[in-house]
């Protein structure tokens, strides 16, 4: 049995896919913002044979959270001004060994906290956090993903984007066409406006994509930006690495 886990994957067992954990083998995965997207993508990185996973939010967890984030939370538990990282780490150190909690905020001066994971998952919702983040990232050559949820209504109905943009030491320079650090007063990726399965699937597309990074999954496109459109189903791959 992993030491990673409390109890034995029997799913892969049974799938004979246990050779293809062993692509986790030593990863120390960081996810920023556990407000919605980041709690599925904990949920999802949790269930596999990484070393670590670090949570890092500073926020409390409070009602709405719990409209968009996996699990049902006690009401009462609402009441007692829980950290996200507290309530999270509580919740998934029940099947993995190695769950990490941090009360901090990523800024530009303590950005030096990342050196050192092998791979980072931003779900915040302020460009100029995404901006400094993800650029200090490409600095110290740690790849990443970075998801954005965009939703607006439209003849009483909604409509929007998911957007997934990865990096890595090889391919980086998309980055400049797909977000910058200005915030905007309708700022597309940053409303307040969550949907359950919107997050969830944010968090599918990114955690679909470091997997196929690691060689988990077969990856054809090698795409680096991938954009979910709502209301026409589609789903757009671009910035291709060559």
């Amino acid at each position: 049995m992993s030491n990673n886990f409390k109890y034995p994957d029997t799913n892969s067992s049974r799938g004979k896919i246990e050779f293809l954990n062993r692509k986790f083998e030593g990863q120390k995965i960081a996810i920023i913002g556990l407000g919605g997207t980041g709690s599925y993508i904990l949920d999802l990185v949790a269930k596999t044979d990484v070393s670590e996973i670090h949570l890092f939010d500073y926020d409390i967890f409070q009602l709405h959270n719990a409209f968009r984030s996996p699990g049902a939370p006690d009401g009462e538990l609402l009441d007692k001004g829980i950290k996200k990282v507290d309530y999270f780490h509580e919740i998934y150190s029940r099947m993995h060994n190695y769950i990490v909690p941090h009360d901090t905020k990523i800024t530009s001066d303590n950005l030096h906290v990342l050196s050192g994971f092998s791979f980072v998952f931003i779900s915040v919702d302020k460009n100029e956090a995404r901006h400094t983040i993800a650029h200090g990232l490409v600095g110290m050559a740690i790849p990443f993903a970075d998801t954005g949820l965009g939703l607006k209504m439209v003849n009483d109905a909604l409509i929007g984007t998911i957007r997934v943009t990865t990096a890595s030491k090889e391919k980086n320079d998309h980055l400049v066409s797909r977000f910058g650090s200005d915030e905007f007063e309708e700022n597309e990726y940053s409303t307040n406006v969550q949907i359950a399965e919107l997050n969830c699937y944010a968090a599918v597309l990114a955690v679909l994509k470091w997997k196929k990074l690691l060689g988990f999954y077969q990856d054809f496109k090698s795409e680096y930006n991938t954009l979910y459109f709502i209301n026409t189903n589609k789903l757009l791959n671009e910035d291709h690495s060559a």
